[in-house]
């Protein structure tokens, strides 16, 4: 019992100089000091910043009206009408309308052919031509959306002006023309605005990206002037490893602590973007998040031979990170592979769970799936952290003493 006590005590010393050594070197370290600051928050205020528009609107489509007639005139007025279109009429071909096109003067082109009228008052049917660039998503189904709506709107006028015509009612026209009335209600993105989708996301995968090259500016510095074991003595202690990485795990979820709030409750509120979580609910669930991440950055820097490594590493990561976690592409698309390799990263659960919360009006419980995760995922990368930084303590003592013979 009088050890159990004494490695306790010890264990507790060592939680404390190692919160306090961990601090001190992100304080001194400006790399390590200005990621959090600039990645964190001004990176994220400028993302929300570009994207608060929210929703492209008059978008420049270029219009070929080769019949000139009122009715295609009354056409291209309902189109100019939409909130997400601006048409621009000056083009007398098609090919003009391809030279803007190609030098990027409009984004879309919609063609109106030549008896547009004709064949609409003969009973023939029509066809509107519209060209978008389906390379750009955000230009394409706007553009699209709203040809695709102008069109439903126009054949319904056309449909229902001739039932009138025959002596019925405009709401019975109204209703022979459309038996099935659709009513179409979005939820959590009311607006389907691109910065209430993305910025929740880019939040969660902001912790995990700082996080890591935090961790890796530290631990490449250290492997640089061979001081991890001087820094932390107790790694090679019986159960002293325990103690360091539980104290880094905690400082990088107070610090954590301070910034979410600036995250979500200004930049959020700010920008427009809601929150419909407390902030109780998310601070419970980003600390097997952060906890997950510093593990992991700790067992993967040990592979970091200088500071300069843990950024190209991130920069390879990031983008992996995003596509993998299921948001941007469904999770059922992927292979086997891409599933495990999904799995195995914590921004995968961090940032579904996250955008839930967040967003999704979610109860805790209906996060708790992607919270188990993230222990889960604490626990593998605790034991692979505390073995990596155990051998690199080893290798330092061994290296140090290798130098003081040769010298």
């Amino acid at each position: 019992m009088k050890n159990l006590y004494k490695l306790f005590y010890k264990g507790i010393i060592s939680f404390k100089n190692t919160f306090r050594t961990e601090w001190n070197s992100i304080k001194s370290d400006k790399a390590v000091a200005s990621t959090f600051l600039s990645v964190t928050l001004i990176i994220l205020v400028v993302y929300t910043y570009i994207y608060s528009n929210q929703i492209i609107k008059e978008v420049p489509v270029a219009i070929v009206n080769q019949d000139g007639t009122r009715m295609s005139r009354d056409y291209i007025a309902m189109l100019a009408a939409t909130e997400g279109t601006k048409t621009i009429t000056s083009f007398a071909d098609l090919e003009a309308a391809k030279v803007a096109y190609y030098s990027r003067e409009v984004q879309g082109i919609v063609m109106i052919p030549k008896n547009f009228e004709k064949n609409i008052r003969s009973g023939r049917q029509t066809t509107i031509t519209t060209f978008s660039d389906a390379a750009n998503m955000l230009f394409y189904k706007r553009v699209l959306g709203d040809v695709t709506a102008v069109n439903g709107y126009f054949s319904a006028g056309i449909s229902i002006k001739k039932e009138m015509a025959k002596g019925v009612s405009f709401d019975a026209a109204q209703k022979n023309y459309t038996p099935i009335k659709a009513i179409s209600t979005s939820l959590f993105n009311i607006n389907s605005g691109y910065a209430t989708y993305l910025i929740p996301m880019l939040t969660a995968l902001i912790i995990q990206l700082v996080l890591l090259m935090g961790i890796g500016l530290l631990s490449g510095s250290r492997r640089e002037n061979i001081s991890t074991h001087k820094e932390f003595p107790r790694i090679l202690s019986r159960g002293g490893v325990i103690s360091v990485l539980l104290a880094k795990a905690c400082l990088y979820t107070l610090i954590y602590i301070v910034i979410i709030p600036v995250q979500v409750g200004v930049v959020y509120t700010l920008f427009g973007i809601p929150v419909r979580s407390s902030l109780l609910s998310i601070y419970v669930f980003i600390i097997p998040y952060i906890f997950s991440v510093v593990f992991l950055g700790i067992s993967i820097s040990s592979f970091f031979k200088r500071r300069e490594d843990s950024i190209v590493f991130l920069v390879l990561l990031s983008i992996p990170s995003l596509m993998l976690s299921g948001l941007s592409f469904p999770v059922e698309g992927f292979s086997k592979f891409y599933k495990f390799i999904s799995d195995i990263i914590p921004s995968t659960p961090g940032m579904n769970g996250f955008v839930k919360l967040t967003q999704m009006e979610a109860s805790f419980l209906d996060v708790l799936k992607e919270w188990n995760h993230l222990w889960l995922l604490t626990i593998i990368y605790f034991v692979i952290a505390a073995i990596s930084l155990k051998l690199r303590a080893k290798k330092e003592v061994i290296l140090k003493k290798g130098l003081e013979v040769n010298s």
